[in-house]
């Protein structure tokens, strides 16, 4: 029995040996809302046994999230964390190449993490890639409020992530942030919804620039 046990162990690494999953890229970086395809590749050798497949796709998080699960041929949708549902997809006409490609559309901040993509065909072998996903401040939403006595209130308004540091200018760049009184929340999907307002006293024509900085994307975007 011992004998038996060391050939068996033998025989499934040496079979695993042979079976190796790769990551054609290992980082993928997309923008909030988007979609991504993130693969993994596996070798087929001729015509693929369909009912001999299965590919798993979850999410390392601190706990285990299942994303997609296709387990001798046939699609486990039970098995499939709340987060993903609607928004998976398998391009099953690729397995035949030897090619998992996992499709997530309207990526969220919480999608960001870790992915395992585990095949077993003959053997079995994973790969572990990294999905990052950035929320550019891409839209500022401005208002001018005359407040009387020839003052004004300047507001500009965007969501992003992480956090922005909003600084203010006028025509000449002299920087006028410290006038300024900028607020912080919440918003959708854990998106900043940044405000930031700056009074100013004024009579003529002036032009003033709101600047919305994200020191983690190193991007700035202006209004």
């Amino acid at each position: 029995k011992p004998l038996l046990l060391y050939v068996f162990l033998f025989y499934w690494n040496f079979l695993n040996a042979l079976f190796t999953v790769e990551a054609p890229q290992s980082l993928y970086t997309v923008e909030h809302g988007n979609n991504v395809t993130m693969e993994c590749t596996f070798p087929v050798n001729g015509k693929l046994k369909f009912r001999d497949l299965s590919v798993s796709w979850e999410k390392k998080d601190e706990l285990k999230k299942q994303v997609y699960v296709l387990l001798k041929g046939e699609e486990d949708v039970k098995s499939q964390h709340s987060d993903f549902k609607g928004r998976i997809k398998l391009l099953k006409e690729n397995l035949n190449l030897g090619q998992s490609l996992l499709q997530i559309t309207d990526v969220k901040l919480r999608d960001a993490g870790f992915y395992r993509c585990i095949i077993g065909y003959g053997g079995a072998d994973y790969k572990t890639i990294n999905l990052k996903v950035k929320a550019p401040y891409r839209t500022i939403t401005q208002g001018v409020v005359n407040t009387g006595d020839n003052k004004w209130k300047l507001t500009c308004q965007s969501e992003g992530y992480p956090q922005a540091e909003v600084m203010w200018q006028n025509r000449e760049y002299e920087d006028l942030t410290d006038k300024a009184n900028t607020s912080y929340e919440t918003g959708s999907d854990q998106l900043y919804r940044v405000t930031s307002t700056l009074t100013i006293k004024s009579r003529i024509d002036e032009i003033f620039y709101c600047i919305f900085w994200n020191k983690e994307l190193q991007e700035n975007t202006s209004a």
